[in-house]
Formats: C-alpha cells, sequence, structure tokens
C-alpha cells in the first residue's frame, strides 16, 4: 500500500511540473521588447500555448543598447536569476541577445567580450540551476541602405555572416563548458536573411524589428526551446485567438504568419525539420489554390488541387546555379529515407518536373494536380548545383523537401 501512494504521490508530482510550463529568463535590449504593447517573450508565450503547452513562465531583465557583459554582471541583471522564481523552482532556459553589434569586431565591439559574456551568463544561471539551458538569440544584419554599409560592413550579408559565425561559436564554447544539448541557436537572424533584408521587414531606422520580424524572433526561439515546428501550430484568425488579436494591434495577420512560420522553421535545427535540405540561401516554396505560398512543408492535395512551386536564390548565391525541381512518390506513413551518400538529398530518387539553366529568376511550376493517389504523398525538392557552404557538398545544395500529401 505504502509503495502505491508513493508512485501516486510522484505520478501526481510529474503532472503538475509538466502543468507548470517553463521558467525562462530573457536577457537582451530593444531588439527584444522594441514594439509597444508587447515584444518577443509576450509573442513566444502565446505561440506556446497556441501549441498547446502550458503557458511559459518568463521573466524579462532588460537594458537598453545592453550587452551580454552587462548582463553578467550588473547586480539588476544577476538578481534576477535567484530573485525571480518562487523558492524551489529553476530556469529551464536562459534566452541571450547581444547588443546588435556586440558579436562582431565593429564600431568599438570585441566579440571576446560576447563569448565571455555568454559563459558568465550561463554559470550565473547555472550556479541557481544546474540543469538550464543556454537559448543564443542570433540577432540579424541591418537592412539595405543603412549607414553600417559599405563601411565597416560592404554588404549586408558580410555583417550576417560575422554575426551567425560567432554565435554558432558562442553555441560550442558553451557546450565545450557544460557539455552537449547545454546550449543551442535561435537562428533569428538565419530567417531575417531569407527576407533579404528588405527595409519593409524593419523600422524606419532600418535596424530596429518591425513587428512581423518580432514575430520572427519569438518563432525561432520557440523551436530552439521547445524543439518543435512553428508550421504545425494552426492559430485562430477567423474569429481571431489570443495570439491573433495581439498581432493584429499591430497590422500583423494570417499571411505574414504563415510566411515567417515557414521561414522559421527552414532556420530551426535539422532535426526540427521533417525533410531537411542543405540549410543555404535556396529556399522552396509552395502553395495550393489560392494561398500564399511559403516555406512550410506540408499540404494537403486531391485531384485537381493548383499546386505552386517556387525554386529561388536568395540574396544571389545561387543565382547562376542550374537548377532542378526533384520529386517522389511514396506511402505518406513510409517515406523512403535520405539519400546514403548525401544526406541532404530527400527524394528517393531524382525524377525531374522542371529545371532551368540558372536562378536568375525563380524556378516557378503550376498545375493542377492530375491525379489522385489515396494513401500517398508526393515529395519535392530543390537542387541547385552549386557547392553547400553549409554541407561541405562540393557538387550541389538542396532546400528542404515539400510533401504534398492525398
Amino acid at each position: 500500500m505504502r509503495g502505491q501512494l508513493i508512485a501516486l504521490w510522484a505520478s501526481l508530482l510529474a503532472v503538475a511540473a509538466a502543468a507548470q510550463g517553463k521558467n525562462v529568463l530573457f536577457y537582451g535590449n530593444s531588439y527584444t521588447y522594441y514594439v509597444w504593447g508587447y515584444g518577443v517573450p509576450e509573442v513566444f508565450e502565446l505561440i506556446a500555448v497556441e501549441a498547446g503547452h502550458p503557458a511559459p513562465n518568463w521573466v524579462g531583465s532588460y537594458s537598453g543598447g545592453g550587452t551580454l557583459q552587462q548582463y553578467a554582471s550588473d547586480p539588476f541583471h544577476t538578481g534576477a536569476i535567484t530573485g525571480s522564481l518562487p523558492a524551489g523552482q529553476s530556469w529551464d532556459a536562459v534566452v541571450m541577445q547581444e547588443h546588435a553589434l556586440g558579436a562582431t569586431n565593429g564600431v568599438g565591439f570585441q566579440v571576446a567580450d560576447f563569448f565571455s559574456g555568454s559563459l558568465a551568463i550561463m554559470a550565473n544561471v547555472r550556479a541557481h540551476s544546474p540543469n538550464a539551458q543556454a537559448v543564443m538569440f542570433q540577432t540579424w544584419a541591418s537592412a539595405w541602405g543603412q549607414f553600417y554599409y559599405p563601411s565597416p560592413w560592404p554588404t549586408p550579408m558580410a555583417m550576417h555572416d560575422e554575426i551567425r559565425g560567432n554565435y554558432r561559436l558562442a553555441v560550442s564554447g558553451i557546450e565545450a563548458m557544460y557539455g552537449a544539448g547545454s546550449a543551442v541557436n535561435a537562428a533569428v537572424g538565419d530567417a531575417v536573411a531569407l527576407l533579404e533584408w528588405d527595409p519593409q521587414w524593419y523600422e524606419a531606422d532600418l535596424f530596429h524589428p518591425s513587428p512581423a520580424m518580432q514575430l520572427a524572433a519569438a518563432m525561432c526561439i520557440y523551436t530552439a526551446i521547445y524543439q518543435q515546428p512553428v508550421c504545425a501550430i494552426d492559430p485562430s484568425f477567423q474569429p481571431p485567438g489570443p495570439l491573433a488579436t495581439l498581432l493584429a494591434t499591430q497590422g500583423v495577420g494570417e499571411v505574414e504568419w504563415h510566411l515567417l512560420a515557414g521561414l522559421a522553421d527552414r532556420c530551426a535545427a535539422p532535426a526540427i525539420r521533417r525533410f531537411p535540405g542543405s540549410g543555404d540561401h535556396l529556399l522552396l516554396e509552395s502553395a495550393t489554390d489560392a494561398a500564399v505560398a511559403n516555406a512550410c512543408y506540408r499540404n494537403a492535395v486531391r485531384q485537381g488541387t493548383q499546386v505552386y512551386l517556387r525554386l529561388r536564390s536568395m540574396n544571389g548565391v545561387f543565382e547562376q546555379a542550374p537548377a532542378w525541381l526533384l520529386v517522389d512518390v511514396y506511402p505518406t506513413a513510409t517515406p523512403l529515407p535520405p539519400s546514403p551518400l548525401w544526406p541532404e538529398v530527400q527524394v528517393g530518387s531524382f525524377a525531374t518536373l522542371l529545371g532551368a539553366p540558372d536562378l536568375t529568376v525563380p524556378l516557378v511550376l503550376s498545375v493542377p494536380m492530375p491525379v489522385a493517389l489515396p494513401g500517398a504523398s508526393i515529395r519535392v525538392q530543390g537542387l541547385a548545383l552549386q557547392a553547400s557552404g553549409e554541407t561541405g557538398n562540393a557538387i550541389l545544395t538542396t532546400t528542404d523537401a515539400h510533401e504534398f500529401v492525398f
């Protein structure tokens, strides 16, 4: 009887812990809190709830123009670690957002301070919460036309590459100290890169985020913390639920949601993505009937459904590469595995839907689905005949694959 009571009590404690929601500490500056009325953490919370998770308990410790060195040493910020949770609770994650230039060696900053600041914050948090995970909020390059170009960076791509590379190194540094899985990169800047640093996604100063970019940031942080895709979430926009209502206050609607969800998932870790490709500046988007194309991987179809596919070279990287749309068909529940030689190739064959000698203009296919295949799926993947900067493949680069399910 005693053993049964202990087991019941343990079960109740597990249920209570699961219902509590994650405890998340945010360190950041105006890139995290910029939008009037709400910021990234508020949107992150509502995304988690829309996905069916208990509402996360988040705390923001902010400073305008702040750096990780400041958050690691200022008593106001270090005090948030020990003074923001009920007794006995611990942090699940600490989100670290460095100054826009802090992860670079440009304009008065030293990237060494970024690395040491991230390690110091992790040490502070782990002293209180031994299992907390570091989530690096990878920031973005400024928009085209901003005064950082052509000096100290010739292009947004150059600024992006420096920031991105150093955030990845920060993750590696934390993992070297605390073990594999102790840190993860929320690749917000990668998603912004797939928007091609278009000024419409920024505020007028060309570096602060618009509300839509704040949504992209919250999505990337969600995938990093929960290790789940955003495209699987289907918020209610008609009638509007809590998330849609909040976004509507700043003019962000359903079209932006699906567009940005596709980019956030495309920039998530490969283990989160259903059919991951190389991860370079090569993007496959799809849609059915009158929907707006996006990078979410799954579409439902039937005979006669209008299918739209678009393969694009982003930021000019693959414009001169010959390119193809590859296709295979399989039972939905049992897709063929990736190529054993090139794991970034997800299609089970090299059957070609369409090709082009280059990608100076997007490769587009729009056709009605000619057949019905109940229980089957059609998988499409973009391939460019150019070396991948991400995988090191000297021959080819691929997009994530998209699935059309009957």
